[in-house]
């Protein structure tokens, strides 16, 4: 059975993932989430060029615009898990 936190987390990072349209939206997620996960130690290059890599490395989920699987492979790039994310923030 799930938890109602867990529901909870499904319905709003759906929700993110479903307002990405564009390969410029995910852009502006990934680097916000950037901005979440090292505030004030971010690397702006490192950050652009993880972005960029992750885009280039995967061409056919950006043709296909599958964000949701691109956002899943940015969040293991950060070595945690988007709810250690959600609960930094809360």
């Amino acid at each position: 059975m799930r938890s109602l936190r867990d529901m909870i987390f499904e319905a709003c990072e759906e929700e993110e993932i479903e307002s990405i349209k564009s390969k410029k939206d995910f852009i502006d997620y990934a680097k916000n989430k950037f901005k979440i996960v090292f505030g004030d130690e971010l690397d702006k290059e490192r950050m652009n060029n993880t972005i960029d890599g992750l885009l280039k490395n995967n061409k056919e989920l950006v043709d296909n615009e599958e964000w949701g699987e691109l956002v899943g492979m940015l969040n293991k790039s950060f070595g945690i898990s988007i709810l250690d994310i959600m609960y930094s923030i809360a």
